[in-house]
C-alpha cells in the first residue's frame, strides 16, 4: 500500500513513531507543504496513493 503523509506541521514523537511503523510494511512518502511549493507534484502524489493522511 502507498501512503502519503501531507504535513503541515512539525512531528511529534507519536507521528515518527507511526510513520516509522508504516514504513515497515507499506511504502511511504512524505511532502511537507510549509516547503514544497510544487502543487502539481502533490496533486500526482494524492492521485497514486492508496492512503493520504494529513498530519
Amino acid at each position: 500500500m502507498k501512503i502519503l503523509y501531507i504535513v503541515k506541521q512539525d512531528f511529534n514523537k507519536t507521528a515518527r513513531e507511526i510513520i516509522d511503523e508504516h514504513k515497515k510494511t507499506h511504502e511511504v512518502s512524505i511532502v511537507d507543504i510549509r516547503k514544497e511549493k510544487d502543487y502539481n507534484k502533490i496533486i500526482d502524489l494524492i492521485a497514486s496513493s492508496d492512503k493520504v493522511i494529513s498530519w
